[in-house]
C-alpha cells in the first residue's frame, strides 16, 4: 500500500514483500545447490519446485501492484506501462504482471489446448522472453538479471521501486 504525503511516496508494504521474496530466494538458492548435486534434477522435480516458487513470487508482486493501484486510483492498464523497461521492450511491470498471470493460468490453457483471448497478451509477453513453455518463469526471472541470477529480491524489487516512483510522476486516469 502506498501512502502519499508532501509529494513523497511511502510504500509501507514493500518491506513485507521483500521479506517474503527473501524467503523464496533462500529456497531457490537451496534448489540451485541441489540441482548441482543431482544426477537428474528434472526427475528429482527440482526444476518444477523452482518454477513453483518463482511463480508464487511473481503473484505476490502482482498483489503488491494491485494494492498500490487501489490506493492511488490509477488505471491498471496505464499503470503497467510505467516504470523501467525490460530488455524485451515491454515495461517491467507488464512482464511481472504477465508472469503472475502465466503462473496462475498456464495449466488450464494447456489442458484446454488453447489460450483464451484474455490471455493472449500474457502468452505473447512470456513466450517473447522465454521462447519455451517449460520453465518459462525461470527464464523470465533470469531475464531480469545480467548474471542470470534467480533472485526475486535482487533482480525484480528494483523494478518494483522504479514503478512505484513512476506512479507519482505520470498523469493519473
Amino acid at each position: 500500500m502506498l501512502l502519499v504525503s508532501e509529494h513523497k511516496v511511502h510504500d509501507i508494504e514493500l518491506d513485507r514483500l521483500r521479506e517474503l521474496l527473501e524467503v523464496l530466494d533462500g529456497k531457490l538458492y537451496q534448489i540451485e545447490k541441489s540441482i548441482l548435486n543431482s544426477a537428474d534434477p528434472e526427475s528429482d522435480g527440482l526444476f518444477d519446485r523452482g518454477e513453483y516458487l518463482i511463480g508464487v513470487g511473481f503473484v505476490a508482486i502482482q498483489q503488491h501492484f494491485i494494492d498500490s493501484l487501489i490506493a492511488l486510483d490509477i488505471n491498471k492498464k496505464e499503470a503497467y506501462s510505467l516504470g523501467s523497461k525490460h530488455s524485451s521492450g515491454v515495461s517491467c511491470a507488464a512482464v511481472i504482471n504477465a508472469a503472475a498471470n502465466w503462473w496462475k493460468h498456464e495449466a488450464e490453457w494447456f489442458k484446454n489446448g488453447s489460450v483464451p483471448k484474455n490471455g493472449e497478451r500474457t502468452f505473447e509477453i512470456i513466450m517473447n522472453i522465454s521462447n519455451q513453455y517449460e520453465y518459462a518463469l525461470s527464464n523470465v526471472l533470469a531475464s531480469f538479471s545480467e548474471s542470470k541470477d534467480l533472485s526475486l529480491t535482487k533482480s525484480v524489487i528494483p523494478h518494483v521501486e522504479e514503478w512505484t516512483k513512476a506512479l507519482l510522476v505520470e498523469p493519473k486516469g
